[in-house]
């Protein structure tokens, strides 16, 4: 498989690792992260406002820290190792 995937190529590769009760605007971001790996607080709230119409992203990010898909970093927000370690296993 190579370094482009579909939407839901993303998602499904770690599908088993993720919580049944996600929404799907947190799916949309989770896949957001997906494919970004690390970004930037301010250029991410942008990027879900502008690309994924998300008004307040705050909430929605803090939500998958607390259930562990993404991490806060020094002014970042990173996918978890876990995920991270999973795409790199299975793609």
């Amino acid at each position: 498989m190579g370094l482009f995937y579909t939407k839901k190529n993303l998602v499904d590769l770690v599908q088993d690792l993720l919580p049944s009760d996600l929404t799907k605007t947190e799916l949309d971001v989770l896949e957001y992260f997906l494919r970004n790996i690390s970004v930037g607080e301010i250029i991410a709230v942008r990027e879900l406002r502008l690309l994924y119409k998300i008004d307040d992203p705050g909430p929605i990010l803090e939500k998958l820290i607390q259930k562990n898909l993404i991490e806060r970093g020094e002014g970042c927000f990173n996918l978890s190792k876990k995920l991270l370690e999973a795409l790199k296993k299975r793609k």
